[in-house]
């Protein structure tokens, strides 16, 4: 039996090694991340600007935004993956990027811009954007802005660019420099309580449920707990001429000239639902400093009578599919966009009506048109008996939908917001044979957003949470086991593993057709600042078997599981060091 001494001389050469091989792990991954952070500091690649010849187009240009960029993606911000195929899909399209000097030669000199010419920026000046979208953007030799809060410059906070990074950046030539404004700090906020909370400086206030009324520093007068201004018209602007002061001081100091592009937070309230003489102190401060202003986010497309301190940029949504923001810009203007199809021999496999498909490894992503319900019906009719197993991952907040139907009979099944619904087709009208309360979704509020900032009375503020018992943050997605079980008599419906509801079903023909499908849904509360009208209705690992034979089946190359999977366990490992080190 081992001594004590000599457990002792085990145990701290068990530490030993763990601290050697922790060392060694977090010697690896600062060495990825400072390689990364020298690649984006220390470019070597220079922007080539376009040939004039190509210069063709007088109808307008695409304006899109992202919040950030990191390695895996997040509620707030897109993944480098997602951010890289976005891009790349745009430049294969025939996206060509524009600088904010063409933007406003073609405004105030009617000079075209490319046949298709795309106005890229990136908000809030985060370093993990300048990062991983770096290399992308020598990649395609496309120009992007990069919106920045002057405050940050003095902190002393990593997560932001700082000015010596931005000048580097910016000689390269892929970046150009914008503002977001001074700082991020909130007013007038109040709790679902209707108690006032007063003024709060930069805090992620979309995150945090508890808060339910807020406004941005610029946007409204301070207010006390009624919603009385506890300031006179001359202090709300002498207040706000501050900021405006203090950031053109700022650019000045580090820059030697403010940027010409200015994006106000919170968009859409200028010229839309602001107090007129909080506006008017805005506007005279916008066109005194700035030369663009984009202050609208609903669309993309900006023409030639859109007014140069009212523009457009559409702001991409982290849980967008390629092909939802491929759609939204299509909606806004007919740029002849070609939608992703993905593996088009597993896409030939089925007929999509009310929008689009794209099959992708395990997954069909199917994005709807506008308000329409996108349908994928499976071509080939499945002979009884068989099984049905799938996993749902749309949107919570919307209708995620897949039908059965024969001679006699439709049902249809619908997931929508955390409910099963089962419907039955008769005389064109749907009937509910079932629905039934899914079991509770449990979601981190610090990763999930309630967009709620909007103007609000002191009523407003004491008829308590704005988000019904039932809705969830818009970026939460559902992940729904589903098997059904099909055979002449009846069909059994098990939802993540508990079996739900026996249907009666006759069928003389034996034979049943297949479709998933998807829509947005009605929203009947107004916490949200505006909602989508484009739904992306995600089936994965879907499989259809008939006793020992399988009908359907999409398994990818065993390299490409491999592939994921090491990537997974890498960004796991790296984000994990990211927060921690």
């Amino acid at each position: 039996m081992p001594s004590q001494s000599n457990k002792n001389k085990l145990n701290v050469r068990k530490k030993n090694t763990f601290k050697l091989i922790k060392s060694l792990v977090q010697f690896v991954v600062i060495s990825l991340l400072a390689v990364l952070l020298i690649r984006t500091l220390f470019i070597t690649e220079r922007y080539e600007s376009l040939s004039s010849d190509t210069m063709v187009n007088e109808e307008g240009f695409l304006a899109i935004s992202y919040f950030g960029v990191d390695r895996s993606g997040s509620a707030q911000h897109v993944s480098k993956e997602q951010l890289e195929t976005q891009l790349t899909v745009l430049k294969e399209q025939g996206f060509e990027t524009i600088s904010q000097q063409q933007i406003l030669d073609y405004y105030h000199e009617g000079k075209p811009l490319p046949e298709k010419a795309l106005y890229l920026s990136f908000e809030d000046g985060r370093t993990d954007s300048s990062i991983f979208s770096q290399s992308l953007l020598e990649e395609l030799n496309y120009k992007a802005t990069m919106y920045t809060y002057a405050d940050k410059f003095e902190e002393r906070d990593t997560k932001f660019l700082k000015p010596n990074d931005l000048k580097t950046m910016i000689r390269s030539g892929y970046w150009e420099l914008g503002t977001n404004g001074y700082q991020l700090s909130y007013i007038n906020t109040f709790n679902e309580h209707g108690e006032s909370l007063g003024e709060l400086d930069d805090i992620p206030i979309p995150d945090q449920p508890d808060i339910e009324y807020y406004n941005h520093y610029l946007m409204d007068y301070l207010r006390d707990e009624y919603m009385i201004p506890k300031e006179t018209r001359r202090e709300m602007e002498q207040r706000i001429l501050n900021q405006y002061n203090k950031m053109h001081e700022s650019y000045t100091e580090y820059f030697d000239e403010i940027p010409n592009a200015y994006a106000i937070m919170h968009a859409n309230s200028m010229y839309n639902n602001m107090d007129q003489s909080v506006e008017a102190i805005n506007e005279e401060m916008i066109k005194e400093n700035f030369s663009l202003h984009f202050n609208r986010d609903l669309t993309s497309f900006n023409g030639p009578k859109t007014d140069i301190y009212n523009l457009n940029r559409l702001q991409v949504a982290p849980w967008w599919s390629t092909n939802h923001l491929l759609m939204k810009i299509q909606e806004d203007y007919d740029w002849g966009i070609q939608f992703e199809n993905g593996d088009e021999s597993i896409a030939n496999l089925w007929s999509i009506n009310g929008g689009v498909g794209e099959f992708v490894g395990e997954k069909i992503i199917l994005t709807s048109q506008s308000e329409k319900e996108v349908v994928a019906t499976l071509k080939e009719e499945l002979p009884e008996p068989y099984r049905i197993s799938m996993n749902l991952e749309g949107n919570i907040m919307g209708e995620q939908t897949f039908y059965l139907s024969n001679d006699n009979k439709e049902l249809k099944f619908s997931i929508e917001q955390n409910k099963l619904y089962i419907y039955q087709q008769k005389s064109d009208k749907e009937e509910v044979l079932f629905e039934t309360n899914l079991s509770e979704i449990k979601w981190n509020q610090d990763d999930y957003a309630f967009n709620k900032a909007m103007v609000y009375t002191y009523e407003d503020t004491q008829q308590g949470s704005r988000v019904d018992d039932d809705e969830y943050p818009v970026t939460l997605q559902n992940n729904r086991q589903i098997v059904l079980d099909v055979d002449e008599q009846e069909i059994t419906v098990e939802i993540d593993g508990r079996s739900m509801i026996q249907i009666d079903w006759v069928n003389e023909e034996n034979l049943t057709q297949f479709a998933v499908g998807g829509k947005i849904v009605d929203l009947n509360t107004e916490h949200q600042q505006n909602t989508d009208t484009i739904y992306d209705s995600v089936v994965n690992m879907l499989q259809i078997t008939s006793e020992d034979d399988m009908i359907y089946q999409v398994i990818p190359p065993a390299e490409n599981k491999l592939k994921r999977d090491i990537k997974y366990k890498t960004d796991e490992i790296i984000n994990f060091f990211i927060e921690y080190l």
